[in-house]
């Protein structure tokens, strides 16, 4: 009878210990699933922008520049055959641009190239032309920027004496445009005569001042390699060069010497005939004095 007893305790105690879970158990725990992932919204497309006005800028070896505007200031080329850099310029556009000139520019203005990847032209003043001229450069489609251009007329050779003392004179003052009188002979006595002419940069080719036969007898008339010291040099625009004429030792009179000077300037249209002028020479007495 006890170990009946016994044997039921123990049949108790295995059915508390399994109700407990003290025996463990074989059932499949339950999988919780994962969060599904949210898809990302389409990006919003970036506008593609607009291209901007044309700009132009230019520069110039004579002093003239703009900075890049959409109507820049007029280029006032100061001389035919000055030249000048015409820069385009257009924000949100990388394309070519194209530049043209008015018809009132005709031969006076020229353009180059017609176009252009880089939008840099070279503008050439070819002959004077006093208004009504312009450059249109076109960009993107029908967007356009201009500027007007002007080219000086030559105003004509002009001749001017230095007297031997002219460097004692602060500034040196030349004398108007008529014939001069050397007053003796030799280095102390020789006038400087410059010729000059504005709106011109053409010079003077050496061939294009002469003397007439009778100066040969009394007076020898050479260039300056340089510009005589303290004298002045050319302005933008200008054309200056400088010679001595010198009295002949031995001369006791003379009269009847003529110095031609003309400049070089070919127009391109109408042909004209190159301006030039001429001015006197006369030497007396083998002595003299400058005060």
């Amino acid at each position: 009878m006890m170990k009946l007893g016994f044997v039921a305790i123990a049949v108790a105690a295995a059915a508390a210990l399994a109700a407990c879970g003290g025996g463990g158990s074989s059932a499949t725990p339950a999988v919780t699933a994962a969060p599904a992932t949210p898809t990302p919204a389409a990006p919003t497309p970036t506008p593609t922008p607009a291209p901007g006005p044309v700009t132009l800028a230019y520069t110039t070896n004579f002093g003239a520049n703009s900075s890049a505007a959409a109507a820049p200031a007029a280029l006032a080329f100061l001389a035919p055959t000055q030249t000048a850099t015409l820069t385009a310029a257009e924000a949100n556009y990388a394309g070519s641009f194209t530049a043209a000139t008015s018809a009132g520019c005709g031969t006076a203005v020229t353009v180059t190239p017609a176009t252009s990847a880089t939008g840099t032209f070279t503008l050439t003043g070819a002959a004077p032309v006093a208004a009504g001229c312009t450059i249109t450069v076109t960009g993107f489609t029908a967007m356009t920027a201009s500027v007007a251009a002007t080219v000086a007329t030559p105003a004509g050779v002009v001749l001017r004496w230095y007297t031997p003392n002219y460097q004692t004179q602060s500034p040196p003052l030349p004398q108007s445009g008529s014939p001069i009188n050397i007053v003796g002979t030799g280095a102390v006595f020789a006038p400087i005569l410059a010729i000059s002419e504005q709106n011109y940069i053409g010079g003077f080719p050496a061939a294009n001042v002469t003397a007439a036969a009778a100066c040969t007898t009394f007076a020898t008339i050479a260039a300056n390699a340089t510009v005589p010291t303290g004298l002045p040099t050319a302005a933008p625009g200008t054309s200056l060069v400088y010679y001595t004429v010198t009295g002949v030792a031995g001369i006791t009179t003379a009269t009847g010497c003529t110095v031609t000077a003309k400049d070089a300037y070919v127009p391109v249209a109408p042909a004209t005939a190159n301006p030039s002028v001429s001015i006197g020479v006369s030497v007396t007495a083998t002595t003299g004095t400058f005060q």
